[in-house]
């Protein structure tokens, strides 16, 4: 999934082909949610044949809480595929951002690196701030149906960095 994560989001940064962008991340999209109900029946699966216990169990617990974030954030970056030219520069620094949050992630997952959990969590602060930032501008300077687009591309930007913070978070606190 995570993988399918990272793709997606690397592929939103090419803005070569637009139309060909939202076909391919929605693609992506697809396989993440395929590898969300693999990885539910597998841990389900798991838990009724072999009975796990003590770390084991936090893990296959960790697996179960954190697929749906993961199968979210998913779609968040489908939704950021539908309007990919409308947040400028700074926008292309919150995807970059998260692009680096999701292979970090990726990367603190095995073998669990708290460490490189924590970068998550501060990746994003960075991406709230441009959030922020950029709400406070959408308000101060509406523009119309273009600013309302943009405001959605900035949500779901905020909204996906915090489905992958909240999975970080877990495993922190599984790995510390």
């Amino acid at each position: 999934m995570q993988d399918h994560l990272v793709a997606q989001l690397r592929r939103l940064g090419d803005r070569r082909d637009p139309a060909q962008l939202v076909q391919d991340v929605q693609a992506l999209d697809r396989q993440i949610d395929e590898a969300e109900r693999a990885a539910v029946q597998g841990v389900l699966r798991l838990l009724a044949l072999q009975a796990p216990v003590a770390r084991d169990l936090r893990l296959t617990v960790l697996i179960l809480q954190s697929t749906p974030d993961l199968e979210r954030a998913g779609d968040y970056a489908r939704h950021l595929s539908r309007t990919p030219d409308l947040t400028g520069p700074e926008g292309a620094l919150a995807l970059g951002d998260l692009t680096r949050m999701a292979a970090t992630l990726r990367a603190a997952s095995l073998p669990g690196d708290a460490a490189l959990a924590a970068q998550v969590r501060a990746l994003d602060a960075r991406v709230d701030a441009r959030f922020e930032a950029a709400t406070a501008e959408l308000i101060a300077r509406p523009g119309g149906p273009d600013a309302l687009s943009a405001a959605a591309w900035w949500r779901s930007a905020e909204r996906l960095g915090d489905h992958l913070k909240n999975v970080a978070v877990r495993l922190e606190t599984l790995y510390a």
